[in-house]
Parts: structure tokens; sequence; C-alpha cells
């Protein structure tokens, strides 16, 4: 069968059971408490037809795995953060749990992941977190660049709200605080809102947060989104292109903003974009815009790519760390971690 239109009748199906009604394969209850897990990393192409083929829009991609594991709480992955060895990964799921695991290399390329731990995300009350709109946690920055330890910020949907953690070597406690939000946010009605989060770390505006919904749109029809405490907190926008849905933000060493996008449809599947936004261009009440770094489909082998991670590697290249939401669909989709680094 011809690769495209395997590539369609894959997707009709995924979307029968994705998009039409809920999996049958995701935890019922919340995790319990903090628990080991096996991982087994399988080697992926990015380009099975052009399998030499490394350069793709402004990007040299750098290694996919698809990862698999036997808990039942593995999966749903949202948001990320790395070290700035690239080493150490925490990453949070949509359902209410946390994954922290020790990335391995050969010939700077990614090899596995080993170390895996999962653990429950907890509220104020230090219970773990439990009902579907409390539970979706869809991005996490660390108040410290480079450290996957220190204060956190997980941004969540559906009962919208960016709480306030402590991360230690033993994972993500429970929540000390909620941020106070813009009353707008209030408004966004089910799973459209607070889906990319990052602090900025240059530049005036130093320290405050950068928060995008996934497709809470103003009247130009762009995204909306919030410039979080700081000097000058207040709305900002960002130019809705081609129909694609923010699903991450990330920063680059110099202070720039790296947004990750999908697109998704009955006839043409899966697509994933990478914006540069420049830091100067950011400030409150400002119309974003930026650079494309790689914009693709599922002829290639991405997923429901929805996390989003940047570290500078030993030899000084930006890389880009990118990982899906398998939405705990496991016939149909997969959680791919690929990386790229900046062709300058």
């Amino acid at each position: 069968m011809h690769r495209a239109t395997l590539t369609l009748l894959t997707t009709f199906c995924a979307l029968a059971v994705l998009w039409a009604s809920p999996s049958q394969s995701k935890p019922i209850k919340p995790l319990p408490d903090n628990q080991a897990i096996k991982i087994r990393s399988e080697q992926v192409l990015f380009d099975r037809d052009k399998p030499r083929k490394t350069r793709f829009g402004k990007l040299e991609w750098l290694g996919t795995l698809k990862l698999t594991s036997p808990s039942p709480y593995f999966g749903g992955y949202s948001g990320l953060v790395l070290d700035k060895t690239g080493t150490m990964l925490l990453a949070v799921s949509d359902k209410g749990s946390w994954l922290s695991a020790r990335l391995r290399y050969h010939e700077g390329r990614l090899e596995k992941l080993t170390e895996a731990i999962i653990g429950p995300l907890r509220g104020t009350n230090r219970k773990p977190l439990k009902g579907r709109k409390s539970v979706d946690a869809e991005a996490i920055v660390m108040k410290q660049s480079g450290s996957v330890t220190g204060t956190a910020f997980i941004a969540f949907e559906r009962r919208h709200r960016i709480a306030v953690h402590e991360v230690t070597r033993n994972g993500i406690g429970p929540a000390k605080r909620h941020l106070k939000l813009p009353a707008r946010v209030n408004s966004i009605k089910g799973n459209i809102g607070l889906e990319g989060l990052e602090m900025l770390r240059a530049g005036p505006l130093k320290g405050t947060l950068l928060a995008f919904t996934e497709e809470y749109l103003d009247g130009e029809g762009d995204h909306i989104g919030w410039l979080i405490g700081g000097r000058k907190p207040g709305r900002i926008m960002l130019k809705r292109r081609g129909g694609f849905a923010i699903t991450d933000l990330a920063s680059f060493p110099g202070g720039d903003v790296v947004v990750l996008e999908r697109r998704f449809r009955f006839t043409e599947g899966v697509k994933v974009r990478l914006r540069r936004i420049a830091l100067k261009d950011i400030k409150r009440s400002a119309r974003l815009d930026g650079d494309v770094l790689l914009k693709t489909d599922d002829l290639r082998e991405i997923d429901n790519m929805e996390a989003l991670a940047v570290h500078r590697d030993g030899r000084g290249r930006t890389i880009l760390t990118i990982m899906s939401d398998d939405n705990f669909n496991r016939t149909f989709q997969r959680t791919l971690l690929m990386q790229f680094a900046i062709v300058e």
C-alpha cells in the first residue's frame, strides 16, 4: 500500500478512537505514589523514505526514540523540561502524573531512557489530583533555567490555573499555591486554554511568565496569551497561521522563544510546526509572529507533538527536544521523543 494512503487510513482510524471517544487504556484511578518503571526505547527514523536525510527546514535531526512501558500510567506527556546537560528529563502528563528519567546518548544521539520514575501530581491538600477537569497538566517551566529541581510552574487547562510546585530529587512535590491569573482566563471553556508556558530569560521582561492558550482566539482570530508577573504584565497575542494550535513554548539560550504548534484535519492527518519569536518583539499588547524553523506532516515520523524543551549540548549547539502525547491511545498513537539541532 502506498505510504500516503496508509497514513491517511491510519489517521482516520486514530481519529475514531482519539477524538470520538475516550481511550479504554487511560488510567481510571490516580497514581497513588511514586514508583520506578521500566521504559523500552526503540530507535525510529524521522524520514523512512530518505533514511540518510538529517536536514529539515532550519534544523538538523539528531534522533528519535519510541518509548513504551508496561505501566498503565505512562503516557499523555504534554510538558517537558531538561537540565542544562540534556541528560535529566522531567515531564508532566495530562492525566495528573509526572515522569523523571535519565537520557542516555551514543555519539551525540539519543539512545535510551533509564532510571525512570513516575509519581502523582498533588494539589495543595497534598493528595493526588483526580477528576478530568483537575488533572490536565499541559506545560511545565522551571524558575531556574537548566535545572530540573527547584521551583516549577505547571499550567493546567479545563480548570485553568498555574500551580507552583517544589521539585526535589524525589520528584514534584504538592502544589504550594496558585498564581493569580487575568480574569479572562476564567472565561475559557473546555480544553482550548493554557497550553504553552515559559519564563522569559533575558531582556527587560526577564523573570516574567509567558503563557499562551491552545486555541482561545481574539476578535482577529489570533491566539490570546498573557505576560504574568514581572514589570509589565498584560495581554499579548500570537498570529494564528494556517489553523495551527499552540502546544508548548521554550526559550533559546539568547532569550528568543520557540513555539511548538500542531494542526489536525480529517483529510490531511497531523502537521507540526516550530516558530521562533524574537525576544525584542515580546512586550505587552504585542501581536507576535515568527520565523518557521520546521514544518512537517505525518508522512514523516511524528505524532501528537505537545512538549518542548531546549538546552545547549557539549558542542555548543542549541538542541530542541520534542515529546508527543499519546493520549493513552496505544493502538494508534505513540510516545515519541526526538531531538533537533538549530542550524545557524
